[in-house]
């Protein structure tokens, strides 16, 4: 074998070397994703495992913490359970000649018997708070524990705090948490009509009217609707506040009562606020509108005023040059008054065309007229000069004649002087008066 051959065969065994190499490193760094994937996913299960035990152990705490909490505000009382709603018989209190039974329900016996072992009735009158499973909430007096075990009967005032003012009996279905609630007595509450002429109806004799209706009650629950009767009709009054809690007890104590406007009185006096509000709304529009019409007026106003300010400041630069006093070169001195007051005075050649005296008009303003809206007039005898219309005048006549196209020259038209006043016309103004005019178009 000669050294060549060596070498080559000695270069392909160190790349199979580094083949085999690179196949091993790459394969032990597969490996070590694999086992770092596999320690994250590990690691993540466990903090997820964690978090879960932490909140587990916080809702076990905030439970122990309520239910401290209940047994304190209860006086060492405590009842929780889920019940199934059912309307309740109206004929129950009628019979037995309870007053307070608007709001009292029927419980199992299973709940008397759990209630009396922790002598509740220490505490008087039994309440019990009332959830359904869209979380509205109210709260109820006792009636007795004679309701079917697993069941809980409500009265129809206490159906329509749960399930809304218009609810009938045919609503009352789902389950509802029942909680036992000592509550305290009422201080101070604020009703609410749903129609203005509650006051209207009721008169000076709300205050009986509402202890009347009161007295069908045992409880109040602050968002309830309270059903008071007058004069053969039902009125609803929504309890909007409570004091000293959003719960009370009606039973032996003094409330002070208000009453604040109906809902349609506040529903009127929104609508009215809004189409205030509205008007204001579209004033100020008109007055943004009105103020940009103003500021676009006043900047196309200017752009005329530059405009104009141009066109005169070119004029007064074609103007030739006024011929001297003593010319030998036959002249008419011209007066111009304006409108405003201002007259201006200026020598001009019998030779000058007509269009040389608008020039000069227009090179010193024209009074603010605009170029080719005026007409130059004559007093004693009247005549008439104009660049906007053709008139068939006796000298224009005889310009045509003669073949001359251009403007007729002062003397042709006949200002010939020595010394010509002349009065600037509007356009308008000139044709309603019917005279002839001796014009040129320009």
């Amino acid at each position: 074998m000669s050294s060549s051959d060596f070498a080559r065969s000695q270069k392909r065994l160190e790349d199979r070397g580094k083949d085999v190499l690179e196949k091993a490193r790459q394969k032990i760094e597969r490996e070590r994703a694999v086992a770092a994937r596999q320690a994250a996913r590990e690691a993540a299960r466990e903090e997820e495992r964690r978090l879960r035990r932490v909140a587990q152990e916080a809702a076990e705490e905030q439970e122990r913490l309520e239910h401290a909490a209940e047994l304190e505000a209860n006086n060492g009382v405590l009842y929780r359970a889920e019940l199934v709603a059912v309307p309740a018989p109206q004929s129950i209190a009628a019979d037995k000649g309870i007053k307070r039974a608007a709001d009292k329900i029927l419980l199992p016996p299973s709940a008397g018997a759990s209630l009396m072992n922790q002598d509740a009735f220490k505490n008087g009158p039994m309440y019990f708070r009332l959830t359904n499973a869209a979380g509205n909430r109210t709260h109820a007096g006792l009636l007795e524990f004679s309701a079917a075990e697993g069941f809980i009967a409500l009265p129809l005032k206490v159906i329509r705090s749960l399930w809304g003012p218009n609810a009938t009996e045919e609503d009352c279905t789902g389950r509802l948490q029942v909680a036992y609630r000592r509550l305290p007595k009422g201080e101070r509450t604020v009703f609410q009509p749903r129609s203005a002429s509650f006051q209207q109806d009721v008169g000076e004799d709300i205050r009986g009217v509402l202890e009347a209706a009161l007295l069908q009650h045992s409880c109040l629950t602050q968002g309830d609707w309270l059903s008071v009767p007058h004069g053969g009709q039902q009125y609803d009054l929504r309890i909007c506040e409570l004091h000293p809690e959003p719960a009370v007890s009606v039973i032996d104590t003094d409330l002070e009562a208000e009453i604040n406007p109906s809902l349609e009185t506040e529903e009127k006096i929104r609508e009215e606020y809004e189409a205030a509000a509205r008007r204001a709304a579209e004033a100020a529009l008109a007055t943004a509108a009105a103020a940009e019409k103003a500021e676009a007026e006043a900047a196309a106003a200017e752009q005329e005023r530059l405009q104009r300010e141009a066109y005169r400041l070119g004029k007064e630069q074609a103007l030739p040059a006024e011929p001297p006093l003593g010319s030998a070169e036959p002249i008419v001195t011209c007066l111009f008054r304006f409108p405003n007051g201002s007259r201006h005075s200026r020598r001009f050649p019998l030779s000058s065309p007509l269009q040389l005296l608008f020039d000069f008009v227009d090179a010193n303003g024209a009074s603010s007229m605009a170029p080719g809206s005026y007409s130059l007039v004559t007093q004693y005898p009247r005549r008439v000069f104009s660049l906007q219309q053709r008139a068939g005048s006796t000298a224009e006549a005889a310009a045509a004649a003669a073949g001359e196209h251009e403007q007729p020259t002062l003397q042709i038209i006949g200002l010939t002087g020595p010394r010509e006043v002349l009065f600037l016309e509007q356009q308008q103004q000139q044709d309603l008066s019917g005279n002839d005019s001796h014009a040129l178009a320009a």
